[in-house]
């Protein structure tokens, strides 16, 4: 099985209600049923002198499958981006195999810490297969969330397997498992935690991309459960399966 990801940033304007996430989402389900299995989207943040239209977020989507057609993957994404981007954004793409991305990762932790250049980014995509539109500045993003992705070690999981909306908020161990998330404490004794121990995701199940893998941080919970997921929003009151709420709340 190959993993093939695709790129892409700056398709949504200030205040618009269709941001380069969600688009990522739709393009990736879209894209299930003819180009592999949709894994799902990370989401990476860029330097932050870097000029945003709502944030520096970049989007990256992982299709898996026995073979792709590149190709063909890139001009059904160049379309759709082109037909659902918002008016006036400069959205870019790239489409690459994740495995031999050296120069791309090197580029990317480039990108997540200090401004690149426009002249920089079409140098290396040149060889690619990408598309741009307008002045393409999104180019930059799209290279450099396919090059985290690929270095498998940063952002976070935006969408898995169509499971991260749907989740209960309460899950154990062996159910996140079930869905293919690992866990991994992040408390002094990194103790590990149990297949049956209780985790409460404040209701926002978003792991962290580690290893390549979906991977959520967990601390010991405040009160209540056994654990709880770090670096949430905030969330309602948990209320457990058998017992009253509690007043854990979820951080921004």
């Amino acid at each position: 099985m190959t993993r093939v990801l695709i790129g892409l940033d700056d398709t949504d304007r200030s205040g618009a209600k269709n941001s380069t996430a969600r688009l990522a989402r739709r393009l990736g389900e879209a894209l299930a049923s003819r180009a592999g299995q949709f894994l799902g989207t990370v989401g990476h943040i860029l330097c932050p002198g870097v000029a945003a239209t709502t944030n520096n977020k970049a989007s990256c989507i992982v299709l898996e499958g026995e073979s792709h057609d590149l190709d063909a993957l890139l001009s059904r994404s160049a379309a759709f981006v082109a037909a659902e981007a918002s008016p006036g954004a400069r959205p870019g793409l790239v489409v690459v195999a994740s495995e031999g991305a050296d120069a791309l990762i090197c580029f990317a932790e480039k990108a997540s810490a200090a401004t690149v250049s426009l002249s920089e980014a079409r140098a290396l995509a040149a060889p690619l297969r990408h598309w741009s539109a307008s002045s393409g500045e999104g180019l930059i993003g799209a290279l450099a969330a396919a090059g985290l992705t690929a270095r498998g070690w940063s952002g976070r999981w935006l969408e898995w397997g169509c499971a991260l909306r749907s989740a209960e908020r309460a899950l154990t161990v062996a159910e996140l498992a079930a869905l293919g998330i690992g866990v991994v404490s992040i408390e002094t004794d990194a103790e590990v935690p149990k297949p049956d121990d209780i985790v409460d995701t404040l209701a926002w199940l978003r792991p962290q991309l580690l290893g390549g893998r979906p991977i959520l941080p967990l601390r010991r919970a405040r009160e209540g459960v056994g654990w709880e997921a770090l670096a949430v929003k905030a969330q309602a009151p948990f209320r457990s399966r058998n017992g009253p709420a509690s007043d854990l709340k979820g951080e921004t």
